[in-house]
């Protein structure tokens, strides 16, 4: 980080300015990162992004680690690597039938708790319901996957039959990148795809 005459501690919120301040970057880098990358962000009462200063410190320090990023982006031949979260088997055969040609596709078994399989894996990107385990909707494993810190910049793609305002906003604010209302067509997904895959690991 660069010197600032500003010494922060670890609790300190930042407002994507202060943030931008304190590491030489455009405000609308940092809101890009946000928005893109997975760094973790507080909303205030008034509707505001506060982000805490030692989770940007640990989203720095993870980035400055080329080694993962760069296994990804110089994969050769080697195809891109989709986790599968989907309660309906006949969506499922219909997303492995669409996509196995141009992707490494893993199913994830145990939906209630994919977090460890999630984490064996290390997929590219995820493709997940927000109804996994009963017929409501919960953001808990979304939120679950962004507070790991192997996940947590992995890209997600929330395909679902909710399809109301506040859901797609919760969605997207608790750090989903896409939100697609159910049925999806196969030329839609496969766009959603590669529009992913373009902004985070720059095919």
């Amino acid at each position: 980080m660069k010197n600032n005459e500003t010494i922060y501690n670890d609790d300190d919120l930042l407002s994507p300015a202060d943030a931008a301040k304190l590491v030489g970057v455009a405000r609308t880098t940092v809101n890009y990162w946000i928005r893109y990358y997975g760094l973790k962000t507080q909303v205030t009462p008034g509707k505001r992004y506060k982000i805490k200063y030692s989770d940007f410190k640990l989203f720095l320090d993870f980035n400055k680690n080329k080694n993962r990023k760069e296994k990804k982006i110089k994969r050769g031949n080697l195809k891109y690597k989709i986790a599968i979260l989907e309660p309906i088997l006949v969506t499922r055969k219909n997303y492995i039938e669409w996509l196995k040609d141009d992707y490494d596709l893993i199913c994830i078994t145990d939906l209630a708790k994919p977090l460890r399989e999630l984490k064996r894996i290390e997929p590219d990107i995820i493709l997940m319901d927000v109804n996994l385990t009963e017929d409501k909707v919960s953001f808990s494993i979304l939120e679950d996957i962004k507070r790991e810190m192997k996940l947590r910049n992995v890209p997600i793609i929330i395909i679902t039959k909710n399809y109301s305002e506040d859901d797609v906003v919760s969605g997207l604010e608790k750090g989903a990148c896409d939100y697609v209302k159910k049925p999806v067509g196969q030329n839609e997904l496969k766009a959603r795809i590669k529009n992913l895959l373009r902004f985070f690991i720059d095919i």
